[in-house]
Parts: structure tokens; C-alpha cells; sequence
């Protein structure tokens, strides 16, 4: 009885994380955060960790964005009028969670116009492509490179729609 009864305690133990990161997957529906109109669909990958966004689009080194096995990431292409723009959409746990990895890594890509307590930041970048990055609940939404500022902004708030709609 006793080895039962401690059996079911480590399975549950053990499944714990597993059912939280169900959670965040099933909850999520992070797909449906994607705006149709533009989006390259073979472009659309499934992000696990740093390594696999990296090997997309390079941040950094270190795990900036904080992907894990209890977050939910998808990286896309998006045609716009003047170009190609890229959309990097990542689901976490909670809101305080997006709000820490938003505030951080906002601190550290955006130079100019950063302001931590604002869910939303635009920035021309040095390349001259721009870039954006939105808070929306548990969801943050980050286009990595526009053609122009217009383009950035209007995927940035598609997205964001979608996100607080969903979330």
C-alpha cells in the first residue's frame, strides 16, 4: 500500500511540469495569434529554445527570451508592400513572466525609446528596417525586422488584437 500510495506521489511529481506546459500549449492556440493576411504559411516554425530561434534570426547567445519547455513560440515571415517583415509571437505561463521578459528584453534591443512601463515600443533600428515589441497579457509579441515604420506597426497591432482576443 505504501509503495502505491508513494508511486502515485513521484508520477504526480514527475507530471507536474508536463501538465503546465499542456497548459500553456492548449491554452494558447499561439497559431491563431498569427495574422493571415501577409504570412508566408511555410514559414511558420515552432520555437522550443534559444538555439532553435537562433538558428532563424540570431539574438543572442544567452536565452534572452526565456524559451523553455513551459513556453510557447512561433516565428513567421510576413509579406508587406515594401518588403519582408518578421514576427517572433511567444506565449508564457503567466502575465508577470511576459512582463519580466518583455521589460528585459526590451532593455536590451531597443536603444532609443524603451519605456518598461508601456506595453508597447517602435524603434527605427541602425539597419534601417524597424522594429516593435508588444505586451499583450501573456503574450509577447516582437517583429523583429519592417521594411518601414507603417508596416511594422500595423503587424505589431494585427497580432496584438489577436493575442488579447485569445488570451
Amino acid at each position: 500500500m505504501r509503495k502505491a500510495c508513494l508511486f502515485f506521489i513521484l508520477a504526480a511529481f514527475l507530471l507536474a511540469p508536463l501538465a503546465a506546459t499542456a497548459q500553456v500549449l492548449e491554452k494558447g492556440r499561439l497559431r491563431d495569434v498569427l495574422p493571415d493576411d501577409g504570412l508566408d504559411k511555410s514559414s511558420v516554425v515552432v520555437l522550443r529554445d534559444q538555439a532553435a530561434l537562433n538558428a532563424h534570426y540570431y539574438l543572442a547567445d544567452e536565452t534572452v527570451l526565456g524559451l523553455s519547455k513551459k513556453t510557447e513560440a512561433l516565428f513567421a515571415r510576413y509579406r508587406t508592400g515594401p518588403g519582408v517583415a518578421l514576427l517572433l509571437v511567444v506565449a508564457y505561463p503567466s502575465d508577470e513572466e511576459a512582463r519580466r521578459v518583455y521589460e528585459r528584453f526590451g532593455r536590451d534591443f531597443f536603444l532609443k525609446t524603451f519605456d518598461g512601463k508601456s506595453p508597447r515600443t517602435l524603434e527605427k533600428l541602425e539597419t534601417g528596417d524597424y522594429a516593435a515589441a508588444v505586451l499583450a497579457r501573456s503574450v509577447l509579441i516582437v517583429v523583429l525586422e519592417a521594411p518601414n515604420r507603417k508596416s511594422c506597426d500595423e503587424l505589431a497591432r494585427r497580432a496584438e488584437e489577436r493575442a488579447l482576443a485569445l488570451f
